[in-house]
């Protein structure tokens, strides 16, 4: 065999499988969350995991270029990365400082977390003897019980929000039930809600509060007005994807949103299982008349949840196609008898509400009794990305050059 000397144009190749990510889409979430809070509250964009899968640096440029005011990843290093892109966005990290993390903190000129009253007053003390500085928020539990000072001890957050060299500039708590339409639920958030208000009116009071308190993820935002502040931070929403799942409510429905991911794939096989027959691992689908079958190149090496099988559907031509038996590794199989002419290599819309609500990311995600962010965050690396911005579909190279995208650094300039 002998290989040509010319490489094959790689611009070209065909793709088993990819995800679209619609930053226009991303952008006019933003637009639509803008409009729902006060004028003058702040908008934070989570980017943790990667973005829950959309990609981190790629919805980070597109948010700044769209009003964002904030990021928020969970650990140090994924803002570090951000910063080492150029990404010049405050950018919160959610997850609680520890005094391993103080050099980088002030180095990446990041955010941090102060959860307990040891590791505030060891963070002061650092920055007091390296003459450097650093903005925090101080955690706040109302009721969460994951991270944070408990709202009602006042005598500790009385001590960190007024520590010298730690500019204690926000504070925030998370609503844990803020997504549940059920009355013990709505009573749980108001509770949460109302511990939060009463300590900042308390702060206030004492001319101690600082500048930027929240409390809001998305169900928060679209629901309760009232905890809105300083500061949103709505990430499912500006994903696209609506907190009260596939079928809320009619006053929970917001036809403005559109999902930033879909995710495709392609037809490889096609071939005729006869009666009695069964389909994939387990073989827990059976024919009961002869059916004209495609393997699709989509699996859980991919992504795709497993764990239903003989459930959901994709889409070939606007026909809804039934999945058949199990998800594989790396295809599954569905049903296309109904599609006469159906070939080899035809695009398929796996997830993509935009498509059909009945492979919305939310209908997915109740299929399988989860929630649309456990599929996006779990998209393999291995499907290719697509970007839609200002309605043309681009490379990650493009993008770049879109974004002005400035070349990796090992250390960024440290802000003042």
């Amino acid at each position: 065999m002998t290989l040509s000397k010319l490489p094959p144009d790689l611009n070209n190749i065909t793709r088993p499988n990819w995800i679209e990510i619609n930053l226009d889409a991303l952008s006019n979430n933003i637009q639509f969350i803008r409009k729902t809070i006060p004028k003058k509250t702040k908008i934070l964009l989570p980017v943790k995991a990667d973005s829950y899968g959309h990609g981190s640096l790629a919805c980070a440029y597109a948010a700044k270029n769209s009003g964002a005011n904030f990021l928020g990843v969970a650990h140090m290093t994924e803002g570090m990365l951000l910063r080492q892109y150029g990404i010049d966005l405050d950018i919160l990290v959610l997850g609680p400082c520890i005094p391993a993390d103080f050099p980088y903190f002030t180095e990446f000129s990041l955010t941090a977390t102060i959860s307990d009253l040891r590791t505030a007053i060891s963070f002061d003390k650092y920055l007091e003897e390296s003459g450097l500085s650093c903005k925090a928020h101080l955690g706040i539990d109302t009721g969460m019980h994951r991270y944070g000072i408990r709202f009602d001890d006042f005598d500790t957050i009385r001590k960190i929000v007024t520590l010298k060299h730690l500019k204690m500039e926000g504070m925030y708590t998370h609503l844990a039930t803020a997504d549940m339409l059920d009355k013990a639920s709505n009573e749980n958030t108001r509770r949460q809600i109302d511990r939060f208000s009463n300590l900042v009116e308390l702060l206030t009071n004492e001319g101690i509060r600082p500048a930027i308190c929240h409390c809001s993820s998305s169900a928060g935002t679209l629901r309760h007005p009232e905890s809105h502040f300083d500061m949103v931070r709505p990430g499912l929403v500006l994903y696209g994807y609506n907190p009260m799942g596939a079928n809320p409510p009619e006053e929970f429905k917001y036809p403005e949103l559109k999902p930033v991911m879909t995710i495709k794939s392609t037809i490889r096989t096609i071939h005729e299982v006869p009666a009695g027959e069964a389909v994939s691992y387990g073989q827990y689908w059976v024919a009961q008349q002869p059916t004209k079958i495609a393997a699709i190149a989509i699996g859980y090496g991919d992504g795709y949840l497993r764990g239903e099988y003989n459930k959901g559907f994709v889409l070939i031509r606007g026909e809804l196609c039934p999945i058949l038996g199990r998800v594989c590794m790396d295809a599954t199989m569905v049903d296309v008898s109904r599609i006469p002419d159906v070939q080899i290599g035809e695009t398929v819309d796996v997830v993509n509400g935009m498509a059909d609500p009945r492979i919305s990311m939310e209908s997915v995600a109740e299929e399988h009794h989860t929630i649309p962010y456990e599929i996006t965050s779990r998209v393999a690396r291995r499907l290719y990305r697509k970007y839609i911005w200002k309605n043309r579909l681009i490379r990650w190279d493009d993008l770049k050059e879109e974004f002005k995208v400035p070349p990796f650094t090992e250390f960024p300039a440290r802000k003042g």
